[in-house]
């Protein structure tokens, strides 16, 4: 049985086969959006990590850990296939590769401080690579840039939660604070090109109130990471997000291919 990430990837793509008239430049949007996916996945590897370690959603954890390393795999590969010949290129498709085994490696071995810390170093590598394949490749349109900000919002709630989870196992640097206030304010950046987008149908738009009512609630769960901790309710604030996001980018992905 297919996971229900593979599922949902491959009916994100298949809205981009066949579509001639499509008014995004399709190869490109599909590498941006794999790039993303990428992205997506380095964060959510070291949240689920985290989160099975401290035996915190033990089940839930494990289930996001499987599912996005599949992704993870098959998204690096689809970059190798899809980027260009330049050396710079080559070498990030290689480094991309190599993390991911070494990280896949490190995931049988006892859990040890250095073992998480390397966790959140591959979880910076595989993101810093994407972001560069990502760079090279411009979806064309509104649409296409309305899906990237999708995405964008996505891959920011995994980050945030990443570093507050983090913080749980004990890495409390000054600097994994500073990144997790950053990626709140990302988001919150994001949000405003969200509410600006002024052509969601009713149904949709009832998903944006419900992510401009619960964002706040989230935020102050999110920055009071060094207050207090509570990793399930953060754990549920960012799947419920992330819930209505997808109905966003499933509406964007629509409307790239009118």
């Amino acid at each position: 049985m297919k996971s229900r990430t593979a599922v949902a990837a491959a009916a994100f793509c298949a809205l981009y086969v066949g579509t001639a008239s499509a008014n995004v430049d399709q190869q490109e949007l599909d590498m941006l959006k794999t790039a993303k996916d990428v992205e997506i996945c380095s964060q959510k590897i070291a949240k689920a990590y985290f989160y099975k370690q401290l035996d915190i959603r033990a089940d839930q954890a494990d289930t996001d850990m499987k599912e996005s390393l599949s992704q993870l795999q098959s998204s690096i590969k689809k970059l190798a296939a899809g980027s260009g010949d330049s050396k710079d290129e080559k070498n990030i498709n290689k480094f991309l590769a190599y993390t991911h085994s070494e990280l896949d490696s490190m995931l049988s071995k006892p859990y040890t401080k250095e073992a998480g810390a390397l966790m959140i170093d591959y979880s910076e590598s595989l993101l810093e690579g994407a972001n560069n394949l990502g760079g090279k490749h411009k979806g064309k349109g509104a649409e296409a840039g309305m899906i990237a900000e999708v995405d964008q919002l996505l891959f920011l709630l995994e980050r945030v939660n990443k570093y507050y989870i983090a913080h749980k196992a004990g890495f409390k640097d000054y600097n994994n604070v500073v990144q997790l206030e950053k990626a709140v304010k990302d988001f919150e950046d994001g949000l405003a090109k969200i509410n600006a987008y002024s052509s969601y149908p009713e149904n949709v738009q009832a998903n944006v109130q419900n992510i401009n009512k619960f964002w706040p609630v989230a935020k102050e769960f999110y920055l009071g990471v060094q207050e207090q901790a509570l990793p399930v309710i953060v754990l549920a604030s960012t799947d419920k997000l992330e819930q209505e996001i997808k109905a966003l980018e499933r509406f964007h992905a629509q409307e790239a291919v009118k």
